[in-house]
């Protein structure tokens, strides 16, 4: 007889993973278990993350389809994204912009749109394919449309002349390129690794920056990176946001290209 499942939940700020401490994207049900999309154990879920102090059982919890309360067997990411983008409002997005202090012209070069108060992000595979729709709450709650599967954020249009930095979700990713980068942006700290080298390999990149968050996930999920990026005959060096949480704080708070510079002159290139 199989035993009956619990209901999953979101964590918040007000109920953060007991794992990583952060207020989202991860997930707990009421027998203990707990779904961290950023640490890791010896039971991967399938939506990508690891499943902690289980009795037994490794089911993720359900991703929600946040946009409306139609879910579709096929979610199209492409013809989703495309539809919202045609009837984008920029007022809602200059008040996005404002909220994240981050110059709306630079969300909309990542493909940001809005749905339903939400501001939402595409996610690509490693072909640049839209597979997936990060979404944004007014509360800061972070998920993604039912149906999708995790990918890369990475601008519209690339600059080759900009040098490359790999830094944590699609805010992090505008910030990279306020400050004159060329971005790309993971889902979370760790996982996505493969779409991470197939879009290196496609740009034609032999050396990247990794940007990690300044928390130990951050760190350890960068490293991670770093050796499989270095696998693939990539050079790599791994920075953190100076005295910031993360590259958007650190924009926030007045960083300029040339102070990033400077503090980032100091890491140590690595190669296979």
């Amino acid at each position: 007889m199989e035993t009956e499942m619990t209901a999953w939940q979101r964590v918040s700020r007000q109920h953060p993973c007991p794992v990583c401490n952060r207020p989202d994207w991860c997930g707990y049900d009421n027998e203990g278990a707990v779904c961290c999309m950023r640490v890791t154990s010896d039971k991967p879920a399938k939506n990508g993350g690891w499943i902690h102090n289980a009795t037994g059982r490794a089911s993720p919890p359900p991703r929600r389809y946040a946009a409306n309360d139609y879910e579709p067997p096929d979610f199209n990411a492409t013809l989703w994204w495309r539809t919202t983008r045609r009837v984008l409002n920029l007022e809602t997005l200059d008040v996005w912009a404002e909220r994240l202090s981050i110059p709306s012209s630079f969300l909309m070069f990542m493909g940001a749109t809005t749905a339903c108060g939400m501001l939402c992000f595409p996610m690509r595979d490693g072909a640049g394919k839209i597979c997936g729709i990060r979404t944004r709450d007014p509360d800061c709650a972070k998920r993604a449309i039912t149906g999708s599967r995790a990918g890369v954020f990475i601008p519209g249009v690339r600059d080759a002349n900009r040098e490359t930095v790999i830094c944590e979700g699609p805010t992090d990713a505008a910030a990279a390129m306020a400050l004159g980068f060329e971005p790309i942006g993971r889902p979370s700290c760790t996982g996505s690794e493969r779409q991470v080298v197939d879009t290196c390999r496609r740009w034609g990149i032999e050396r990247v920056t990794l940007c990690a968050d300044a928390d130990g996930p951050g760190i350890a999920g960068a490293k991670k990176l770093g050796d499989v990026l270095q696998a693939a005959k990539i050079v790599v060096r791994l920075v953190t946001p100076f005295g910031h949480k993360d590259l958007r704080d650190w924009f926030k708070a007045g960083a300029t290209r040339a102070m990033v510079d400077a503090q980032w002159s100091q890491a140590e290139w690595r190669e296979r």
